[in-house]
């Protein structure tokens, strides 16, 4: 007997886990989840290295720059500890392929680099730390914490700076690219609010699975991936959604995700393509899903409760996710 179950509209069929282990996961997230001193010293980067380069009178006052935040710091999915901290620094003075702002001229990437750079330089605190060449995409401040700096300019023939896409610099590439963050992180709020707010802690709990057991995955990409999930699967407690969510990636193989036509959440790139997802990485993330799913079926489905510790221990980390805990 599984109990209650609720079927999507697949027809696959999801159990409710019968031993829900609330203890055991509240101590595992109370592990995944950064801690309040790492928030706070993210939070003092920030906001002083956003206030040198949005000071109207500093020296990289020219572009007009504007800060806000992407990545998982800002999306609240950052887990173990915060240490990058992602800040986008729009020109609004500057749209790309036409002069504007900045002296009525068009400026060339690396300009736009350096005069971002400059406040950094300037400054005692960081002078030293400060990290870019001519092949970044960001300028890198590492203080403990990384804070990676991405310039972007409008997209052409757009003069407000609340209007996405913007364009980010792609070294790889050799040109200006669109992005949007701020939609991006909309996306993401409506997914969590939608899924009883369980998809940001699903995006953690994966995050958590690529690094304990050492699969390449971009965390934009597993976003991405969760964010194209049907909401049904993340209903219930964590023993309910994480078996949930393994079993439906597992369900189909890996050759059929990687021929669907899943976009990121924006809808402007392709998830499964070799710029983005590429089969190789892809194939070895879904197998290792497999294995989990299989776990953690066992997990939810067993009536025997040391069973279902064990299957846990398995797929979360004998480290992370314990026998016992102290009440």
């Amino acid at each position: 007997m599984y109990g209650l179950v609720f079927i999507s509209n697949q027809g696959w069929r999801v159990p409710l886990a019968i031993h829900s282990l609330s203890a055991n996961f509240a101590y595992f997230f109370n592990r995944l989840n950064p801690s309040p001193t790492f928030v706070s010293r993210a939070s003092s980067e920030h906001s002083t290295i956003t206030g040198l380069l949005e000071d109207p009178n500093g020296l990289a006052s020219e572009l007009s720059p504007v800060c806000f935040l992407q990545g998982s710091y800002r999306q609240q999915t950052a887990i173990y500890t915060i240490n990058d901290v992602d800040i986008v620094v729009l020109c609004k003075g500057l749209s790309f392929g036409e002069s504007g702002g900045g002296g009525g001229r068009t400026w060339s990437r690396n300009e736009i680099f350096d005069t971002l750079a400059a406040p950094l330089l300037n400054d005692g605190r960081y002078r030293n730390k400060v990290r870019y060449n001519e092949g970044s995409m960001c300028i890198k401040v590492d203080l403990g914490i990384k804070v990676e700096i991405l310039p972007a300019v409008l997209k052409r023939g757009n003069h407000d700076p609340r209007v996405e896409p913007f364009c980010l610099y792609r070294p790889h590439k050799g040109r200006w690219e669109e992005g949007y963050a701020r939609t991006h992180q909309a996306y993401l709020t409506s997914k969590n609010s939608v899924t009883n707010s369980n998809y940001i802690p699903a995006i953690k709990v994966f995050k958590h699975i690529r690094n304990y057991h050492d699969i390449d995955a971009v965390s934009f990409h597993i976003e991405s991936l969760l964010h194209a999930i049907p909401n049904v699967y993340f209903e219930g407690s964590p023993a309910d959604y994480i078996a949930s969510l393994l079993g439906y990636i597992a369900q189909y193989p890996a050759e059929a995700w990687y021929r669907s036509d899943i976009k990121t959440p924006c809808g402007e790139r392709d998830l499964f393509d070799e710029d983005e997802w590429n089969w190789h990485d892809w194939s070895v993330f879904h197998q290792f899903v497999v294995l989990l799913a299989r776990l953690s079926r066992i997990a939810a489905t067993t009536h025997d409760r040391p069973t279902a510790i064990e299957c846990w221990k398995d797929v979360l980390g004998n480290d992370f996710f314990p026998r016992e805990v102290s009440r």
